[in-house]
């Protein structure tokens, strides 16, 4: 999939931001504390962790499913061999 527009507002970069579980005052540091030339690396870096962060949440609920169907499948196979 080739990209063709590459503009997003900041209500729609906000708006991702507030979903990803950052707070009101982290969003507006987020578009306040950029003031150099290293504002865009300044900018990534917070995104990734945001993003690394909620990664890590992915697969904590990831594990939480694996045992959650492990034990399904446990209760089900006991039940059928009693």
């Amino acid at each position: 999939m080739k990209v063709t527009n590459t503009n997003i507002t900041d209500n729609e970069i906000a708006e991702v931001l507030s979903q990803a579980g950052l707070t009101d005052k982290q969003i507006k540091a987020f578009f306040s504390e950029c003031c150099g030339k290293d504002c865009c690396a300044e900018k990534v870096r917070v995104l990734r962790s945001t993003r690394r962060s909620l990664l890590d949440s992915i697969h904590k609920e990831q594990a939480l499913l694996d045992k959650l169907d492990y034990v399904i499948w446990c209760t089900e196979h006991k039940e059928s061999e009693g």
